[in-house]
């Protein structure tokens, strides 16, 4: 079990809703964001281990997004996801700060290999 807390953002009310059930499950307290302007909010008041981020979002992407966070420490660990992830968007996402792009639709045993990874017991 994973006591970590991750935030979820992404307009996908749907995907932020499974995604939190899957991190429940591994013992994670989660906090969901329809939005960028919903994140920051949720960021500027409560700490979060793990940022996973949709890069297209109605009012702002994943890259401005984590641009806002790196300048606002201490800064969660980023990952990434989009549709259109690629070679390219990967790149940009690592050289922007964050640990990995995942492409949508992902596995959730990527996912939830990836965060224990990120965060070994």
């Amino acid at each position: 079990m994973l006591s970590r807390t991750i935030l979820i953002a992404d307009d996908d009310r749907l995907l932020r809703e499974s995604l939190s059930e899957v991190f429940l499950g591994m013992g994670c307290r989660t906090w969901q964001a329809g939005d960028g302007q919903r994140a920051m909010e949720i960021l500027s008041h409560d700490h979060c281990d793990l940022l996973l981020s949709d890069v297209d979002m109605p009012d702002m992407t994943g890259f401005q997004l984590l641009d806002w966070v790196r300048s606002h420490p201490p800064s969660p660990t980023t990952v990434l996801m989009s549709a259109r992830a690629d070679a390219h968007l990967d790149s940009e996402a690592q050289r922007s700060g964050a640990v990995a792009m995942l492409q949508k639709p992902f596995a959730i045993t990527a996912l939830t290999g990836l965060v224990h990874q990120l965060f070994p017991h």
